[in-house]
């Protein structure tokens, strides 16, 4: 039976990155191997879940509604027993969870506050992985969701310049001074590590833009970039 997957690669890093990034910054416990998986299997379920408000495909899309739903539930349950509170992050994503229903049935799913809507939902993902056995709001949990935060919000602008909104120069400026302004901020707070983690994306958002490339290239740089983020934000922040 092959996987009903949403071809959009680049989100399922987004999903991952900010979960990893806060388990790797907390004490580890065997039971984030069952939460991760739960998360994982819930974020397959949004793509049948909101495919359903389209109006099409029903049946397909309520069969892996269900399929991925029960695995998120069965794999949640060694965590929710370890720390059921997590279920109050999972509560704070509603909201975005509702703003995306909105922008589904509006078939405006790549609207810039749905991309946004996105963003902060992977980010609570990445706090719940952190408060999952650390059990408290501190600095940390905060840093966890803000750094890829940041990332996902310069990659999105990013994005809009190089394939969906090529000819609207707005997001090419704003992708650039964006990014610039992470670099720069960051290095005028003495956060040199942080600093050159964020310059690679700033190098890809100035000199891509200026290069012809297919959608399939553009895809493959993000990768490395995102990859390369990652393992730099892990080494200078952990």
């Amino acid at each position: 039976m092959k996987l009903l997957i949403s071809n959009q690669h680049g989100a399922i890093v987004m999903a991952l990155m900010p979960f990893l990034y806060g388990m790797l910054s907390t004490t580890f416990v065997w039971q984030h191997i069952a939460l991760l998986f739960a998360w994982f299997s819930l974020y397959l379920m949004t793509y049948p879940f909101f495919n359903l408000f389209k109006g099409r495909n029903l049946a397909l899309y309520q069969k892996w509604t269900w399929i991925y739903g029960v695995a998120a539930f069965v794999f949640s349950l060694p965590a929710l027993f370890y720390n059921w509170t997590i279920l109050y992050f999972l509560v704070a994503m509603l909201p975005f969870a509702l703003m995306h229903i909105y922008y589904t049935k509006k078939k405006n799913e790549r609207a810039l506050l749905n991309d946004f809507a996105a963003i902060a939902i992977f980010s609570l993902a990445g706090m719940a992985a952190y408060y999952f056995s650390a059990q408290r709001f501190d600095q940390q949990i905060w840093l966890v969701a803000i750094y890829p935060a940041l990332f996902f919000i310069g990659t999105t602008l990013y994005v809009k310049s190089v394939l969906r909104e090529r000819k609207n120069k707005w997001y090419l400026r704003i992708s650039l001074i964006f990014h610039l302004t992470c670099v720069i901020v960051l290095v005028a707070i003495s956060q040199y590590g942080l600093a050159a983690t964020f310059f690679p994306a700033l190098l890809r958002a100035f000199f891509i833009p200026q290069q012809k490339l297919s959608a399939k290239q553009i895809g493959f740089i993000e990768i490395g970039i995102s990859l390369l983020f990652f393992i730099m934000l892990v080494y200078f922040s952990v």
